[in-house]
Order: structure tokens, then C-alpha cells, then sequence
């Protein structure tokens, strides 16, 4: 599949920083749940800053530290496949391999969203549909191999 690009050299520059910022803004957000999760890690609680978690929670995960460490490793992982996504040292990676993990992040935050919205915290609700709609946006450019994106034309 080609995609027809600008041939204006400014409109090309222009969709690249929108396209690097799409990147940079998912990867922050991604980032945002790292820190929250290493935080809830180091004092051993679940759930999510700001809301309280049912008592019974406690009693189906054993250790509620490690728990919030596997989930600070999967948001740090996410992290990495949002700046993969728009770093051009990540050509050596196969474009279907990026694209499925570009995919499967965007699906992630979409996730993630839906959970923060049904605890209506709105600050939570409000970071995370932002990373939704960067995330929707570095997917559509990556499949479209806009400027900006790794397998996309260098400007």
C-alpha cells in the first residue's frame, strides 16, 4: 500500500511534528502509568491513585508490590513501542512486527481508558483519553507511513 505524501517540503515538515508529538504524547502517558504503578509498588497497594480497592482484592493477590511492578513493566514496555514507533534507529525492527505492537498499545490504552472511566476520576479519565487519541494517531500514521514514523519516508 503507498500513500501519496505532500511533495510541499513545509506540509511534509509539519505532518512529521505532528506525527513525532503523537509519539513523544503516547509515550508520556504510558510513562505517567509507569510512575503511578512503581508508586503503588513501593507502598504495596492496589488499584489506582485515588481510589480505594475492596478489601477482598487483597486476599486474591498475594503480593500486591509485585503486582504493581509487572504492571510498571508493561507500561514501560509501552513506552519503548510508542518511541520505537517514531525513531528512524528502529528501521532494523520488520514494519508488520512494529505495526502489531503499535496496534496492540493503541488497544491497551483504549483498555485502559474504559477501566479509568468507570472509577470517574476525571483527572485519570482526562490523561488517558489524550494518550487515546495520540495513540489512534500514531497508529493511523504508522499504518500510513506518514513522515514522522519510523518506516515512513525521511524528509
Amino acid at each position: 500500500m503507498t500513500t501519496k505524501f505532500p511533495t510541499n517540503a513545509r506540509a511534509s515538515a509539519r505532518t512529521r511534528a505532528l506525527v513525532r508529538g503523537a509519539g513523544w504524547t503516547t509515550a508520556a502517558h504510558w510513562m505517567v502509568y509507569t510512575l503511578e504503578k512503581l508508586y503503588l509498588a513501593s507502598t504495596g497497594t492496589l488499584g489506582m491513585v485515588g481510589s480505594s480497592v475492596a478489601p477482598s482484592a487483597y486476599e486474591q493477590v498475594p503480593d500486591p508490590g509485585a503486582a504493581q511492578l509487572g504492571n510498571a513493566a508493561m507500561g514501560l514496555l509501552a513506552v519503548l513501542v510508542a518511541l520505537a514507533a517514531i525513531t528512524p534507529r528502529a528501521r532494523a525492527v520488520p514494519r508488520p512486527a512494529l505495526l502489531c505492537a503499535v496496534a496492540v498499545l493503541t488497544l491497551s490504552t483504549a483498555a485502559l481508558t474504559l477501566l479509568v472511566a468507570t472509577q470517574a476520576i476525571w483527572l485519570h479519565v482526562a490523561i488517558s483519553t489524550i494518550g487515546l487519541a495520540a495513540a489512534v494517531t500514531l497508529t493511523t500514521a504508522s499504518v500510513r507511513r506518514l513522515p514522522g514514523t519510523t518506516h515512513g519516508p525521511p524528509i
